[in-house]
């Protein structure tokens, strides 16, 4: 059985943030391969996308979530659209099931060529599928700009929220 999902399955372990309030944090070289994935993409004048894989914690101020890696898989996609493609999804739920050490899908993420990072309507449903309001992000990136934007899961829509990007 997969964790992409249920949020019941989790307690998260009690750890202090580094940085009151912030919500994300992630590695830099994890930036480093999405944003490599996004010029890939780019040379290819596709989108991309893939699942941020991270851990949950709770302190006084709530939840917040540290990456620690990043799966994508084979996708079909073109300049304004972008889905994992569905004869590849076994090994996508096989990297999902094989997780360890309490990691979990955290986030998403995606790429806009050249219009900017924000989340569309279709980009917004696949937030909330995905993570129905509980914690989780989406990061959008354009590398045509050269932008980086992450989103929250909120039960009003996701919002741009700060990050910190950890060596």
């Amino acid at each position: 059985m997969t964790r992409i999902v249920s949020v019941d399955e989790y307690k998260p372990e009690v750890k202090k943030r580094s940085v009151r309030g912030v919500p994300f944090f992630i590695r830099d070289d994890l930036i480093d391969v999405i944003t490599d994935h996004g010029d890939e993409g780019l040379l290819r004048d596709s989108e991309i996308m893939g699942l941020i894989v991270g851990k949950v914690y709770k302190d006084d101020d709530g939840e917040y979530a540290i990456a620690t890696g990043v799966i994508s898989s084979e996708l079909e996609a073109d300049e304004t659209s972008v889905r994992f493609d569905q004869s590849d999804m076994t090994q996508l739920i096989d990297e999902i099931d094989e997780l360890k050490n309490g990691d979990r899908i955290i986030g998403w993420y995606h790429s806009h060529l050249g219009c900017g990072c924000f989340m569309s309507d279709t980009d917004i449903k696949t937030q909330n599928g995905l993570f129905g309001g509980h914690i989780g992000f989406a990061m959008v990136i354009d590398p045509v700009l050269r932008q980086l934007k992450v989103f929250d899961s909120t039960i009003d829509g996701p919002q741009q929220i700060q990050m910190i990007v950890m060596e």
